[in-house]
């Protein structure tokens, strides 16, 4: 999991809201198990691979930890490890008050971050959200009457500013993040405080929505888990209370994205499913087929993702700029070569893999590092797996640069995990030349 799993953890969340060092938590464990009658007691360093994913704990010490933490053993035996833990969030209904305290609780957020690494929500509460949103119609919007009426000339300007900053996104991502975040901010201030009448009420939600949606990438591309799940769920609400399903439906996707990528495909073809009962737009279709071949390759169903891909394809030729939502406007060619390469990857296709991928680098706007750092370092796994070192090394050195450029943990987070992957050929002058580069 890295140097800094720890904080990615739920477990060490619980702990450190508790003010527990890991020896505190042990001395816990020890007088629990004690009270029980049971000789084994957990030391600090069981404790220490619990929290880096090095292990989880069996039966009778997730018994032992619900002891300390106040947890009832029904919670623990239907919500399974690491779910019970008190460090997930419940879902806000799709109502306006519900909506209300998604905004509220990320206005807040962004004065006071929540640095929570792991998802907030549960994957049967991921599900749910998935699922209610596919189910229940919006409240009829009512503008907040506290403050001033909205200029009209202000909300066009946030517009356009909504689609310029979706853009840099992709292309400048450190560098805007106070630019999105204050975004944001306005267009939820405005909501909760502002004078304005249904339409204009429904283009704020619109603005704050795709602002959530952009930091929520942002917080993604860092490995700030909680924080990202947070800003799509507000995304997903403000989206859903203005009635933009189209836009709703990308929230979505984003959320089973972030699923594959946390190794939960299940719930992510789980999502998925859902959001394609309400949105018709081809691009919007085809970015929806693509994550569930993604997710579908992982879990090893080869037939259902090649179904998936070749639909993807499909509702891409379909696509035409004037009915494209703008959520979507970055879906090219590029992107379905390139995760479909993924896909050929994760179901141990090295050959078909090398071929999609290398259409998808050709395609790529050169702009977009973040994602061509990430082409590379699948790449390189790709020709280690076909026995090509040479060739592997190359991209992967490649993929190191580009990455560290970024400055994006998931990329670095990547490429370093790509890394691990040449240790058995060190003795490889090609090995031994790239690990010298990246300092190992």
């Amino acid at each position: 999991m890295g140097a800094d799993g720890a904080q990615r953890h739920p477990l060490t969340y619980v702990r450190e809201q508790r003010g527990w060092s890991m020896e505190g938590l042990t001395r816990l464990l020890a007088l629990a198990a004690r009270r029980r009658g049971m000789l084994k007691q957990p030391g600090r360093d069981r404790v220490y691979k619990w929290e880096h994913g090095l292990a989880s704990p069996g039966d009778d010490y997730q018994m032992l930890l619900a002891d300390v933490l106040g947890i009832s053993q029904d919670d623990v035996a239907g919500l399974g490890w690491p779910w019970w833990l008190p460090a997930f969030d419940a879902p806000h209904p799709f109502t306006a008050r519900g909506t209300h305290a998604a905004l509220t609780e990320v206005l807040v957020a962004l004065d006071h971050p929540d640095r929570r690494g792991f998802l907030v929500l549960t994957t049967g509460g991921l599900a749910g959200l998935a699922a209610d949103w596919a189910t229940i119609e919006p409240e009829r919007l009512t503008g907040a009457l506290a403050g001033r009426r909205v200029d009209k000339t202000l909300l066009a300007w946030l517009e356009t500013q909504t689609i310029e900053l979706r853009a840099l996104t992709n292309t400048s991502a450190p560098e805007c993040t106070t630019l999105v975040h204050a975004l944001l901010k306005t267009s939820i201030q405005l909501i909760r405080t502002g004078v304005y009448d249904e339409p204009t009420g429904r283009r704020l939600l619109q603005v704050a929505a795709s602002a959530a949606q952009c930091a929520g990438w942002l917080h993604f591309d860092q490995g700030e888990h909680g924080a990202c799940q947070r800003h799509w769920r507000t995304a997903l609400h403000a989206a859903h209370t203005a009635d933009d399903r189209d836009q709703g439906a990308g929230v979505l996707s984003d959320l089973a994205y972030a699923a594959t990528w946390l190794n939960e495909p299940g719930i992510a073809v789980e999502i998925l499913e859902h959001a394609a009962t309400r949105t018709h737009a081809p691009a919007a279709r085809s970015l929806l087929d693509l994550r569930r071949g993604r997710a579908l390759a992982v879990i090893g169903d080869q037939h259902a993702t090649g179904r998936a891909l070749v639909s993807a394809e499909r509702h891409l030729d379909r696509a035409r700029s004037g009915s494209t939502p703008a959520w979507v406007s970055w879906m090219s060619p590029a992107d379905l070569a390139v995760d479909a390469g993924r896909c050929w990857l994760d179901l141990d296709r090295p050959q078909r893999a090398d071929v999609a991928l290398a259409e998808g680098l050709s395609l790529l706007d050169p702009a977009r590092e973040r994602t061509r750092s990430v082409v590379l370092a699948y790449r390189a796994e790709g020709a280690l797996a076909r026995r090509d070192v040479d060739a592997a090394a190359a991209d992967a050195r490649e993929a190191f640069d580009t990455a560290r450029a970024t400055q994006a943990t998931r990329c670095i987070g990547l490429v370093s995990t790509t890394l691990d992957g040449f240790s058995r050929h060190r003795a490889h002058p090609a090995v031994a030349s790239l690990y010298a580069h990246a300092g190992r």
